[in-house]
């Protein structure tokens, strides 16, 4: 801001003879080192030094010598260190200066302390003449740099013109007072010719124009100088040297190895370097390069490149300091220090010492430990810890080097924990350990029915009384302290039915039968009983489980035997878990109705796991004694970890038969139909159903109870199946009646007949009857 006031050559007109009241405030600190210069015969330069940092402007105080400085003006700059201050004509007299900064309104301001007096004085004489020997020079892109001789004394200002070719002169900028040379004009294109003329102005006057000066910018200026500096993990940054006066901004482009530059985006006009940039390719030779873009409207223009720089990233930092100590016998704790900043993980390779192939796993960034489990006992392992760096879709970006440590577990079980078993069948399980002279105690809990443990040898044997699957805990102590605990699995596999007793030779007279008892010829090892559910969408059945069991099974078939599941339905089930029935009947006639419950209500018999296939029943959460009539099919896995896996819900869900695989088809065709929650009359009463499956191509919003999965009818299933077939129907033919066998003799010889027995898991056995024709 600049005061229009003016002295005049007789005496100092002042805007106020005073300072004015000022509020209560900090005062702020005097400027210093206050310097005045003449430009002219009415106009000064002031320079000092601000030393305020609550400054709201400044006062400056004048005088004529003889009298003390009062204010002159007031201009609000605050952090300012310049003014150009403006008179009337004093040519050749004497003035005095002091500066003070002011904060606060302008009338009720603060002031600081004034400065020293400084003496100076006006130039002589008063002249007002043209401008000459204007002269312009390019000093870049966008730059054209004047000066010219001044020849006046008196001048308020000066005004530049400038114009392309022969258009119309238009003003360029007005300057102030006592300016001469190294003027800078800014905002010209690249490339493009002016002219330029200048003349001197005060009120209502200005001089002649000088003489024209022409020059023509440079072209568009690209950057130089660039330096790339390889940071820590694949960063960068970039120093160069900014030489247009005009770019809108800087584009950067890299590529890496033989591939193409690509842009790796911009930065702003003026800049000449950058933050640190990561996420470049680690420990790869990177090529960078830079040029400069203007956008004149929407058009984007770029200048030639600057020099290309090669460098190579730095690697991605490895972990340090790789520790592994032995948690037990099937597991490894490790520790690292993580030296990365810029991993997405890191990989855990290990194998056993002496073989090729790794196995991995991977810790979360920033993680300085990680547990390796499931390995075997009393073993040396190789293990290596690596930082990672993934990119989309996981793609390895970066790894860094290993850290490799050995660690040998401790003492334990060996063996497959796992071994096959058939229910029926004899069963021997040898204990083995690793260290068995320091062993102290070996215990074995949770074996099933029919098998038990020989501390003495360290063997489980027996006969497994029922098909399914087991889990039992083995616990080894050793005498170092250290304890070994291993799950053994015990899963039946499925037996083929089994010859009891052989057929005795036949002989069958021609026009002869002979009939021949299947019973007690047969068996299935691993099924007591078993039960057939006919639905509306198919059959499937039931092999029971009367010896883990026995009371499960009986109700289960009481209910059975009083035609309780007769005209049923199956009212539940949710997605990937169970199929359920047991609870609920309808019929045209009496529409929606309870199964009818028995007073007893069962005991909890658990110990059977809830693998997809059996069959469990159902009961009130929180009550383990607490089945009647309800039971699901599990068509997921759904045995599960404590707390809550059905195998230990509610002190464990009561499994008691399994579905074979051939009607697993129909119980996954029922379970796979859409479902939804109805509430159904029942009486006077309303029960809500919830997911209820409906045969239809989506679930409606009211039931039809027509669409409901009905089980017309649960009984008994035959525990096999048999298939008679004569080698030599010329000589004798057979056919099955019920378990009896007719043998007919056709013609004299000798034949066989072949005999296939058949379970509900449709495994066979085939033994042979000689017959002979007399």
């Amino acid at each position: 801001m600049r005061s229009h006031q003016l002295i005049t050559a007789i005496s100092l007109i002042l805007l106020c003879g005073s300072p004015l009241a000022s509020a209560a405030r900090k005062a702020p600190a005097a400027p210093s080192n206050l310097t005045v210069k003449a430009l002219g015969v009415n106009s000064f330069q002031f320079k000092w030094k601000d030393n305020s940092n609550n400054e709201t402007g400044w006062e400056i105080r004048a005088s004529l010598p003889g009298g003390t400085p009062l204010r002159f003006a007031l201009f609000p700059a605050p952090n300012a260190t310049s003014y150009i201050l403006t008179t009337n004509d004093l040519p050749g007299k004497e003035l005095l200066f002091q500066m003070a900064a002011y904060t606060g309104v302008i009338g009720t301001e603060t002031l600081s302390k004034p400065t020293p007096v400084v003496k100076v004085r006006a130039l002589s004489p008063s002249k007002f003449a043209t401008p000459t020997m204007l002269l312009a020079k390019p000093l870049d892109d966008g730059r054209i740099q004047l000066s010219w001789k001044d020849n006046s004394t008196s001048e308020s200002g000066y005004q530049i013109e400038s114009r392309i070719g022969k258009k119309k002169w238009k003003p360029l900028a007005s300057l102030g007072p006592g300016i001469k040379f190294k003027v800078v004009a800014t905002g010209f294109s690249p490339g493009q010719t002016r002219s330029f003329r200048v003349r001197a102005f005060k009120p209502n006057k200005t001089t002649g124009y000088s003489n024209v000066a022409t020059a023509t910018t440079k072209p568009f200026r690209a950057p130089s100088s660039l330096v790339v500096t390889a940071l820590p993990e694949g960063a960068f940054s970039f120093k160069w040297k900014d030489l247009s006066a005009v770019e809108s901004g800087y584009e950067m482009e890299s590529k890496v190895g033989s591939e193409s530059f690509e842009s790796l985006g911009t930065v702003p006009a003026d800049s000449t370097g950058s933050d640190p940039i990561p996420g470049f390719s680690m420990g790869a030779d990177h090529q960078f390069r830079l040029r400069a873009f203007r956008l004149v409207g929407t058009v984007k223009t770029y200048s030639g490149y600057s020099n290309v720089v090669s460098i190579r990233s730095t690697p991605l930092n490895a972990p340090a300091g790789l520790v592994g100590t032995a948690a037990s016998d099937t597991s490894v704790n490790l520790t690292w220090i993580d030296k990365s900043s810029s991993e997405s993980a890191y990989e855990i390779l290990y194998r056993e010492v002496g073989t090729t192939q790794f196995s991995s796993a991977f810790a979360n960034a920033n993680a300085q430990s990680f547990t390796v489990s499931n390995l075997a006992s009393a073993t040396t392992y190789e293990f290596r810890v690596s930082a990672v760096v993934n990119g989309f879709f996981g793609n390895r970006i970066a790894t860094s080097a290993n850290q490799s440590a050995q660690v040998r577990t401790k003492e334990g079980f060996l063996g497959n924990f796992s071994p096959p078993i058939v229910a029926g069948a004899s069963f021997l399980y040898p204990i083995q350990i690793t260290l068995p002279s320091g062993l102290t105690g070996l215990t074995v809990t949770g074996l099933p029915d029919g098998l038990t443990f020989n501390p003495g040898n360290r063997t489980i044997t027996g006969i497994l009384a029922t098909a399914g699957t087991y889990t039992a805990t083995m616990i080894a102590t050793f005498s170092d302290g250290s304890t070994s605990i291993r799950t053994l699995t015990l899963k039946s596999v499925l037996a083929s039915p089994a010859i009891v007793q052989a057929f005795a030779a036949v002989s069958a007279p021609v026009a002869t039968s002979k009939v021949v008892s299947l019973t007690g010829k047969f068996s299935d090892p691993d099924t007591a009983s078993a039960a057939r559910v006919t639905t509306s969408l198919g059959t499937f059945d039931i092999i029971l489980f009367p010896n883990s069991t026995p009371q499960t099974v009986d109700n289960f078939l009481d209910y059975t035997d009083a035609g309780e599941y007769d005209d049923s339905f199956f009212h539940r089930s949710p997605a990937n878990f169970v199929l359920q029935g047991g609870g609920y009947k309808h019929t045209p006639a009496n529409g929606f109705t309870k199964v009818n419950k028995f007073d007893r209500v069962l005991p909890n018999e658990p110990g059977l796991s809830n693998v997809r296939g059996t069959v469990a029943m159902a009961k009130i959460g929180g009550l383990p004694d607490s089945a009647t009539s309800e039971w699901f099919v599990n068509v997921n896995d759904n045995s599960g970890t404590p707390p809550l896996g059905l195998d230990y819900q509610n002190s464990g869900f009561t499994v008691f038969g399994r579905v074979p695989t051939a009607g697993m088809i129909v119980v996954d065709q029922i379970h796979d139909l859409p479902i939804n929650n109805y509430t159904v009359a029942i009486g006077a009463d309303s029960q809500f159903l919830e997911s209820v499956p409906v045969n239809a191509p989506t679930a409606p919003a009211v039931l039809d109870p027509a669409q409901l999965v009905k089980i017309t009818s649960v009984g008994p299933a035959p525990i096999l199946t048999y298939q008679v077939t004569s080698l030599d129907p010329a000589i004798a033919t057979a056919s099955l009646t019920g378990t009896d066998i007719s043998i007919t003799g056709v013609a004299t010889g000798s034949t066989t007949i072949e005999v296939t027995a058949t379970d509900l898991d449709r495994l066979t056995v085939t033994q042979n009857i000689a017959v002979t024709v007399p």
